[in-house]
């Protein structure tokens, strides 16, 4: 396994930041319903990269952007498919605070191809997170 990371302030409320991953992966036993061999080798890839807005619209506030692809499996070895097509998610949330002790984050994210296959529909996916100090 390999990884990088960096986060880099632009400005006193601009933070950018992201990750990369890699992993040379080597299948100890036979599994997968047979679909794997000992032996059996895959690149698996990952990244992501993030922008953050601090005290946006209020102090304590921070208005987060993301995006990357989950782990991605290529040059694979053996019976098991390799990803053809590509996942993509993309993350959008605001961190509010209430109080000095309550904390509101509405948020989305949406993956595109999911499961790497761009045969599968969009998901779309909202939330929203309350967070209690004590």
């Amino acid at each position: 396994r390999f990884g990088a990371q960096a986060s880099f302030r632009l400005t006193e409320q601009i933070h950018l930041g992201g990750w990369f991953g890699y992993i040379d992966a080597e299948a100890e036993d036979d599994g997968n319903g047979g679909l794997t061999e000992e032996g059996d080798s895959a690149d698996i890839f990952t990244w992501s990269a993030n922008l953050s807005f601090i005290d946006f619209g209020k102090e304590g506030a921070v208005l987060s952007f993301a995006g990357g692809v989950p782990p991605k499996a290529s040059d694979v070895e053996g019976d098991n498919p390799e990803d053809d097509d590509t996942s993509y998610l993309i993350e959008a949330q605001y961190k509010f605070p209430i109080s000095k002790n309550i904390l509101i984050t509405p948020g989305a994210y949406v993956i595109f191809n999911p499961n790497h296959d761009d045969d599968n529909d969009t998901i779309w996916v909202g939330a929203i997170r309350t967070t209690f100090r004590f």
